[in-house]
């Protein structure tokens, strides 16, 4: 039963793994990377108006 439990935890880390790949890169998470790209997306949208 611990065996089966420790490949949930294992498979649900992997997958959570490379849905954050596919969002956000593979890269090295940095905050601040992540604000920048994030204020230009709300420039770009404010821009408009």
């Amino acid at each position: 039963m611990l065996d089966s439990l420790k490949n949930y935890f294992k498979k649900s880390i992997k997958k959570m793994a490379e849905e954050n790949s596919k969002t956000f890169g593979n890269g090295k998470m940095d905050c601040c990377d992540l604000n920048r790209a994030n204020n230009a997306v709300k420039k770009q949208n404010n821009s408009g108006k």
